[in-house]
């Protein structure tokens, strides 16, 4: 389990603001040159409301198609949900077919996931409980209630 040193705990303050500064600032749009799914996925990850999961483990299978494609795993358990960059064997719960600049959008409060899910750029498959309970699991980015100023603002 990997925790911050004292040097970065002071330093996460300043990447934070930083962070606000450039989606204030400039990160306006997510075009498909900016989209990275391995980082997405990792984000994810760290920001799952664990009070909300089921009792039992449920896979996740992210497939990125479209500006940057691959195949990702979540392992949604408690205590810690975990990312595999290569299947892990598991039986899939959950399957995610995705445009990867809307995920990205979705996941930076540019998009609405029952949006993107409603003109098909995200589709989900499995049980109707897990479909039904998978925008709850996640927390968006930390990130992704900073307003942007637009040119000319």
């Amino acid at each position: 389990e990997y925790h911050l040193t004292e040097a970065g705990t002071e330093l996460l303050g300043v990447v934070t603001m930083l962070g606000d500064w450039g989606q204030k600032w400039v990160n306006h749009d997510i075009k498909p040159e900016d989209v990275d799914p391995a980082l997405l996925v990792w984000d994810m990850h760290r920001r799952v409301n664990i009070d909300l999961l089921p009792e039992e483990r449920v896979v996740i299978q992210i497939n990125f198609r479209c500006a940057a494609t691959g195949e990702y795993w979540l392992v949604m358990e408690r205590p810690e949900p975990s990312v595999c960059m290569i299947d892990p064997g598991l039986d899939v719960d959950l399957f995610m077919n995705t445009d990867t600049v809307a995920t990205h959008k979705v996941w930076m409060g540019m998009a609405d996931l029952g949006e993107c899910v409603d003109d098909g750029l995200i589709e989900l498959y499995g049980l109707t409980a897990h479909v039904d309970a998978f925008p709850d699991w996640f927390k968006l980015s930390i990130f992704s209630d900073i307003e942007p100023i637009w040119a000319g603002d």
